[in-house]
């Protein structure tokens, strides 16, 4: 069994913390609490478990969204509004493990404020939101159920909170720490996919996996196109470019259709120059970011900036001409993006959640995420519960024929 302490700066009073294990050795593992202004030496010490985590051969991979270049660009974006803190856990005085705590902002229901408390870099205003998924804790694999354990037992003791939420988790990530505390609420969302390493095995022929009915439009589409300009960013002034150029057809195409878009935020807008810049300071084996654009004859058809998981393209952020100017943009493109990304070597390209014809038409696997919630049993919970049942009832009622009484799980 582990030991642990726990110290929570700045008076940095230890605090003993329920015994952890198994784990490795007999080392005892010692916990801290860095507030948001210690954020220099957090992201040092975050450094330095990325490294540690890189060289360990137990570990795939640093998960983009727990990279400490993902989670400085967020902080450079959203650390001044929402208010945060670090866990760091440390085994012989090395550091093993580290998460970024925040306290929710913007969050709603009806005239209640919610109390919400996030792993990982969540918790901003959901209309700025950087909607992170394939969220993950940082910690060298040996210590990674130790670390959870102790990241739970630490929020569990803070009582500011109403609701704890872990937000874009793959499901097994989850597992103890939803096995340690019962009563989470789970909602799963679909993450479509193409296999790229499937397509490699069959000789690199990838039109072969899709449906019939696409392979035969995506032939049509890309003879209609003609010859096209594929550009794989490999310098920062590239990348930049290829951002503004995206950022312009996104706010085009949604607030065409009403919406505000994501680039209407100043805060969003910094969030992802903040991260392209430092990704494109890394080598290119080790950049976290993709930026890649079609042309046809002088025209923007698309651009896409996708995030790299280990093997794993996620498909970020996408901005397409209009499809009035140009046929099918949102499938040419992210068609041509899979065969550049099969040609370099990469296992997936992964979709990320949400609906549309072009994701389903193209993908050939799905993984799901998570969003897991736990509420504590308090007045105002127990209030928007009450709330909500009887919305639901009303609903009911005024839907004709149903009786007020009949639970219905349409909200």
């Amino acid at each position: 069994m582990i030991s642990t302490t726990l110290d929570r700066r700045p008076d940095a009073a230890s605090v003993a913390v329920a015994s952890v294990g198994p784990s490795p050795g007999a080392a005892a593992l010692h916990g801290e609490v860095l507030p948001a202004a210690d954020r220099a030496a957090a992201m040092e010490l975050w450094r330095q478990v990325a490294a540690a985590v890189r060289d360990d051969p137990a570990a795939t991979h640093v998960p983009v969204t727990a990279s400490p270049l993902w989670t400085a660009a967020w902080l450079e974006a959203y650390g001044d509004v929402v208010p945060h803190e670090f866990l760091v856990v440390r085994s012989g005085g090395g550091p093993v493990g580290i998460a970024l705590l925040t306290r929710g902002v913007g969050r709603r229901v009806g005239p209640f404020r919610l109390r919400t408390r996030h792993v990982g870099t969540a918790g901003e205003d959901p209309r700025e939101g950087a909607c992170v998924e394939y969220n993950d804790l940082l910690a060298l694999p040996a210590y990674k159920s130790a670390f959870q354990e102790q990241l739970l037992s630490y929020v569990l003791r803070d009582k500011s909170w109403g609701t704890f939420c872990l937000d874009g988790f793959l499901p097994e990530r989850l597992h103890g720490i939803l096995q340690d505390l019962r009563g989470f609420e789970v909602r799963y969302r679909d993450s479509p996919y193409f296999d790229l390493r499937a397509a490699r095995q069959r000789g690199g022929n990838w039109r072969e996996l899709l449906g019939r009915s696409t392979r035969q439009n995506l032939r049509r589409l890309l003879r209609k196109y003609g010859e096209v300009d594929c550009e794989w960013a490999e310098t920062p002034e590239q990348a930049l470019d290829i951002l503004e150029e995206l950022a312009e057809l996104h706010q085009a195409r949604w607030q065409s259709a009403g919406h505000p878009g994501a680039f209407h935020s100043e805060r969003f807008r910094t969030f992802q120059q903040t991260l392209v810049t430092a990704a494109f300071q890394q080598p290119g084996d080790r950049r976290p970011v993709v930026l890649f654009r079609v042309r046809q004859q002088g025209e923007t058809v698309g651009c896409l900036m996708n995030l790299v998981d280990g093997g794993r393209l996620l498909g970020y952020l996408t901005g397409y001409a209009d499809f009035q100017a140009k046929s099918s943009p949102g499938l040419v493109t992210n068609a041509l993006g899979i065969e550049a990304a099969l040609h370099r070597g990469y296992d997936a390209y992964d979709f990320l959640v949400g609906d549309s014809r072009c994701k389903a038409n193209l993908s050939t696997n799905v993984n799901q995420l998570a969003w897991a919630t736990w509420t504590r049993t308090t007045l105002q919970s127990r209030t928007i519960a009450l709330a909500r049942n009887l919305k639901r009832r009303w609903t009911n009622f005024r839907g004709g024929g149903v009786s007020p009484t009949t639970p219905n799980d349409a909200e």
